[in-house]
């Protein structure tokens, strides 16, 4: 008895103690509270259940263990799934297993479940007549336990039963047929504090308990007994305990979201701009096996497509917006994947007679190959896309340790296969026989390629550089750069456009692959040769995929890189929201999964541009409409805020996180800059700054204010 009244207060406890720690620490509020305070939204009935495809219902993550609630309320399920639970016989991941409570007395009871994004919680409320329960819901953000707060508001006590997949503690081996030392183990162990029995609970009237459950594998155990490490971990829970724990649960996500915000008119774009980074940050986490197709909410065994890592942009789509965000750890895992698939990926470059490493479109975590070395489709282009994400981690961090240790033996080993695969003839590089799209033939100077090539041996010779190693490759690595075939074009309507490939496929009316030379490629922008910029726009009206069940991840930040029309950009994200949003704010094409975050990152480039490290404010942006951004994240390490209010930009600040250079597009054209550096100091001359665009030398950690002189 005494031990169930110690849960019955643990709902107050813990925001008690969360409060007095943030005093104490002194720890400030998040800047953004009251942003993302405002984000959290009402699901309406049961929603989502086991799919092969992406989850539908309300989401919680840590960043390997993924939770989707489903109902109905008599039947509460808690599908539970794990990035590193791979089989190397499905050569697919796989679901961890299933956590009901049953209710009886809530069968046909009204159900309602608000997603709590600040916290990362979901509570439901499940009413019925005289019999009410309330119930609270996270995945520890720094452990792998899944905690279920139950709360009976009614006036009759509720009998609940436990059920699991396999028992209240079970053993999965998904190679269990066929296991091997390299297959995956995982333990799942469930344990309701203070009471003797983890399959039955009576809840009395005004009484609170809590059901933890314990999931983890033999990586996170590093060689122990998973099972008995998950046993040990919910034994040696206490109501104050679990508490502490969502303390820190709670501190990890104010950290989260203290890093950036935006507000803008949309509140439904605005939302889906959160949720974005909220479904990244609970599905990858820095340590952990990246997530494939659909996350780590797994709810079958069979996923379409294995829930692999497809490389010809699926699996590198759904970071595209954290670096900008200013989340540019949450992308980790996805190095770690391509890195464990170089030795492989060289081996099948030296079987096709080639340098450097070839990857196929289909991979896994640990050098796995769900579809086979050869299911590359026809497209050599799949390394040189994942080069992408290694070029934007450096890009916006400018980290170099993590370049000499991360990220650079596979960029190289990338320009090793194009530096061989490339001919040279009659004065530029052509690419021969590489697919557009998948099976399109062997297509000469596709668009994507030439895009990809560009920015890849641009970046080669800066990192080079800043690592201070491959001197004696820079000469030819400038000479592809300068003679690398153009971008094939022709006319449509009256009007140029671009040419699908110089030979072979010339246009297609489904994706958007016709656009990924700007972006995510990124070889043309603002500081483009005019006639390309023209072209480039010319082909956003030409393709007009404002709806693409393959292309919402690329598409409207492409329109924004080349300054389309912006309440066409802002219109045709509201319709994709409003359409294709399912209950927990990830869109969905039927083949899409947490990729579709990505098109949010068209925001980011609508607010602030740093392409070619080049800062644009608002440079795709309604001057009609007010925005505002704080600490969003741009190449060459700066943390940049900026507001629009009438048309009049103001409240520009600039943090040098390295003290690089910092190019800057007058956000006043027309008027001279005046500078503030680190909140000026008494007696300093004042700085102004005047032009089109101007340099600003920047110290480590300098802060700098930009305001029009008046």
């Amino acid at each position: 008895m005494n031990q169930m009244l110690k849960c019955a207060k643990f709902g107050l406890s813990a925001v008690a103690i969360f409060m007095a720690a943030s005093l104490a620490s002194g720890v400030p509020s998040a800047k953004n509270a009251p942003m993302i305070a405002s984000q959290s939204f009402v699901i309406n009935g049961p929603a989502g259940g086991a799919s092969s495809a992406m989850a539908a219902g309300p989401i919680i993550g840590n960043g390997d263990v993924g939770v989707m609630l489903s109902g109905p309320a008599d039947d509460l399920t808690f599908y539970i799934g794990k990035n590193d639970a791979w089989g190397r016989i499905s050569q697919s991941v796989m679901a961890v297993g299933q956590m009901h409570i049953h209710i009886p007395a809530l069968q046909g009871a009204a159900l309602k479940t608000t997603v709590d994004m600040q916290h990362a919680e979901l509570s439901g409320e499940y009413v019925k007549g005289s019999a009410a329960l309330a119930s609270r819901s996270w995945v520890d953000a720094n452990r792998n336990l899944l905690c279920v707060e139950l709360a009976n508001k009614g006036s009759e006590p509720l009998t609940m039963t436990l059920q699991n997949s396999n028992g209240p503690s079970f053993f999965y081996e998904p190679d269990a047929a066929n296991p091997s030392p390299d297959s995956r183990k995982i333990a799942l162990a469930i344990s309701i504090p203070g009471a003797a029995d983890a399959s039955h609970l009576t809840l009395e009237p005004g009484k609170t308990s809590v059901i933890v459950a314990a999931i983890l594998s033999d990586l996170d155990c590093k060689g122990k007994d998973p099972l008995a490490e998950a046993k040990a971990l919910i034994a040696a829970l206490t109501p104050g305990k679990i508490a502490e724990f969502e303390v820190l649960h709670r501190q990890w996500w104010q950290d989260f979201w203290s890093r950036s915000f935006i507000e803008i008119p949309d509140k439904v774009l605005e939302q889906h701009w959160y949720a974005s980074q909220y479904i990244m940050a609970s599905c990858s986490r820095s340590g952990k096996v990246a997530p494939g197709l659909w996350g780590n909410w797994l709810t079958t065994n069979k996923p379409n497509w294995h829930g692999d890592f497809h490389l010809n942009y699926n699996f590198q789509a759904p970071y595209f917006g954290v670096y900008a965000a200013n989340h540019a750890d949450v992308s980790l895992p996805f190095y770690q994947a391509i890195n464990e698939f170089v030795p492989r990926g060289k081996k099948i470059a030296e079987k096709k007679g080639w340098k450097g490493v070839h990857f196929p479109v289909s991979i896994g975590p640990w050098g796995m190959c769900p579809e086979g070395d050869d299911s590359d489709w026809g497209q050599r282009s799949d390394a040189a896309y994942a080069a992408l994400n290694f070029i934007w981690y450096y890009q916006y961090t400018q980290n170099q340790e993590w370049l000499r240790k991360t990220g650079y033996n596979f960029l190289r080993e990338v320009a090793d296969f194009w530096e061989n695969y490339l001919k040279f003839e009659n004065g530029r590089y052509v690419i021969y026989s590489d697919s557009m799209h998948e099976g399109s033939g062997p297509d000469v100077n596709n668009l994507l390629s030439l895009g990809l090539v560009s920015t890849l041996f641009k970046n080669m010779l800066v990192m080079s550089a800043d690592l201070g190693v491959d001197e004696d490759r820079r000469a030819k690595w400038k000479d592809i750069c300068g003679k690398l075939s153009a971008f094939p074009t022709q006319e449509r309507n009256g009007k140029t456009v671009f040419r699908y490939s110089e030979k072979g496929m010339d246009w297609c009316n489904d994706n958007t692959l016709g656009i990924q030379h700007i972006f995510p490629a990124g070889a043309i922008g603002f500081d483009s040769d005019p006639k390309l910029l023209e072209i480039s726009r010319n082909m956003i009206q030409a393709m007009g995929r404002w709806s693409d069940g393959n292309g919402f991840a690329t598409w409207y930040s492409a329109c924004a890189r080349v300054g389309h029309d912006p309440k066409e950009i802002l219109a045709g994200l509201r319709n994709e929201s409003d359409k294709h949003s399912m209950p927990n704010r990830l869109l969905s094409y039927g083949g899409g999964g947490i990729e579709n975050c990505a098109g949010f990152n068209a925001l980011n480039e609508m607010l602030l541009q740093s392409h070619e490290g080049v800062l644009r404010f608002f440079p795709c942006w309604p001057n009609d409409m007010d925005a505002k951004f704080g600490t969003l994240r741009a190449v060459g390490a700066f943390l940049v805020s900026a507001e629009i209010k009438n048309g009049d930009v103001s409240g520009v600040k600039i943090l040098s996180e390295m003290g690089k250079d910092c190019i800057v597009i007058n956000p006043w054209p027309d008027r001279k800059v005046n500078l503030i550096r680190n909140g000026g100091k008494p007696g300093s001359s004042a700085e102004t700054e005047q032009g089109e665009r101007f340099s600003l030398k920047t110290t480590v950690n300098e802060t700098i204010e930009l305001s029009p002189e008046k």
